[in-house]
């Protein structure tokens, strides 16, 4: 059984391929679209890791406060314990495969994130929206450290 919900969070749409349910709790798997202008708060993962893989575009992914730039076909680790932001400010799409390794991500995206609506277009991420995500990080063992721009009204 493959739900594929499509949830967003930080102006990201991210497509649920796998759910944690369907793999055990061993990992989750998401593809991900960034219209072109999304930034993720800094944040650290106590409990979970996360990998990476660009199929489109390009991202920039902040790990411990060094900057890597990542096109289609490169993939990165981001361990737990490690703080980390993946940044899109390219004005460009980008597409990308996220796994989360315990699944642990998936969860935490249903209580943090908002389910897209059909044909709905993601935008930044609303005042009611980034309230959702600090309430619901501290559950799943997610710190945020920064924030990120101003709301949309």
């Amino acid at each position: 059984m493959n739900d594929n919900k499509e949830f967003v969070l930080t102006g990201i749409v991210m497509k649920r391929l796998l759910s944690g349910e369907q793999t055990g709790g061993q990992f989750c798997l998401f593809e991900n679209k960034s219209g072109g202008n999304t930034r993720t708060p800094i944040h650290v993962h106590a409990k979970d890791d996360e990998t990476i893989y660009i199929i489109e575009g390009e991202l920039t992914a902040v790990i411990d406060g060094q900057p890597r730039r990542l096109t289609a076909g490169e993939s990165v680790f981001l361990r737990r314990g490690i703080p980390h932001q993946l940044v899109n400010i390219s004005g460009r799409p980008a597409k990308y495969i996220l796994i989360g390794t315990p699944a642990l991500f998936d969860r935490f995206l249903e209580e943090g994130g908002r389910q897209v609506g059909p044909d709905e277009v993601a935008g930044p991420p609303t005042a009611k929206e980034i309230e959702r995500l600090r309430e619901a990080a501290p559950r799943f063992g997610i710190v945020l450290l920064s924030d990120w721009p101003a709301p949309s009204r």
